[in-house]
């Protein structure tokens, strides 16, 4: 794109597949590969991990169980497989049955064990030691990854909701290159560099734009570059050639749309969504 860009008069109309894929820019997209990624986790661990220090406070009533069945599980923790201990015992002359989990404490079908249920519902029970749940609460450090993944999806919605904001209302000025630095972020294994701008806006003060993007060769091939600001606050800018979500205009300076990228950038959020939401209505059904 030729700095000399003639965009239509504020607001302009911005179509919608072009909303969609600057909705859904680079950035969301890595946040969304993250998210979806660490929710596997979630499901695996998080929901199977004992949370009894919130679930099954106290007062506690104890009483004498037997061990019907042991059976390992398919899951470790720490380098141990995970005992299903199956048990029995009774209350008030009412049989009740629970399964307690441990790795490394061993029982075996026809010992005695104390037994813990909570005070009015003799139901909600445990051997005395083990828990409740496969995995132990340490389980849910594996949050991190969704919740990392969460924040970029956040961060990168909202630059999107921005480009389609000025788009729609910015202003047109021409922006200095200024200076150049990598950052931390990698897309497609290229690394994505911070380009700053200045320019100057309709009141006559310097501001500074920021452009992300792992292909800085539009953004450094004329002598000054095209973006889009924020008439009531210049510091809210937008370089137009900024990868990957740079618009095309038409001659009579309409913004163009972009199904055949719109279609693209929605594929992986589907895919996480109805993936984890069939997980979801699943485990609701298990719920019940």
């Amino acid at each position: 794109m030729h700095h000399s860009v003639h965009l239509g008069m504020a607001p302009r109309r911005v179509p919608v597949s072009l909303q969609i894929v600057n909705f859904f820019n680079a950035f969301t997209q890595i946040g969304w590969a993250i998210f979806g990624f660490g929710m596997v986790f979630f499901w695996v661990f998080t929901l199977n991990a004992d949370f009894s220090f919130v679930t099954f406070r106290g007062p506690h009533e104890t009483v004498e169980g037997k061990v019907t069945n042991v059976e390992s599980t398919n899951a470790s923790q720490n380098s141990s497989v995970v005992q299903a201990n199956h048990y029995e015992y009774s209350v008030a002359n009412l049989t009740h049955t629970g399964v307690s989990y441990s790795n490394g404490q061993r029982v075996t079908p026809g010992e005695s064990v104390t037994i813990e249920y909570a005070e009015g519902n003799p139901k909600k029970s445990r051997i005395a030691g083990m828990r409740r749940a496969t995995f132990s609460p340490f389980v849910a450090f594996v949050n991190i990854f969704p919740f990392l993944g969460l924040v970029m999806l956040i961060g990168g919605t909202r630059s999107g909701v921005k480009r389609n904001r000025l788009l729609r209302d910015g202003l047109i000025a021409e922006g200095t290159f200024q200076s150049k630095a990598p950052t931390n972020v990698r897309v497609n294994r290229r690394r994505v560099h911070s380009l700053k701008f200045d320019f100057v806006a309709r009141d006559g003060r310097h501001y500074e734009a920021t452009a992300l993007t792992s292909d800085d060769s539009r953004l450094q091939d004329e002598a000054t570059e095209p973006l889009l600001y924020d008439p009531n606050d210049p510091s809210c800018a937008y370089l137009l050639d900024e990868m990957p979500a740079r618009p095309e205009i038409e001659a009579n300076g309409e913004l163009r749309g972009r199904v055949g990228g719109a279609v693209r950038v929605l594929i992986l959020p589907t895919i996480v969504i109805v993936g984890h939401g069939m997980v979801l209505l699943g485990n609701m059904g298990g719920w019940g």
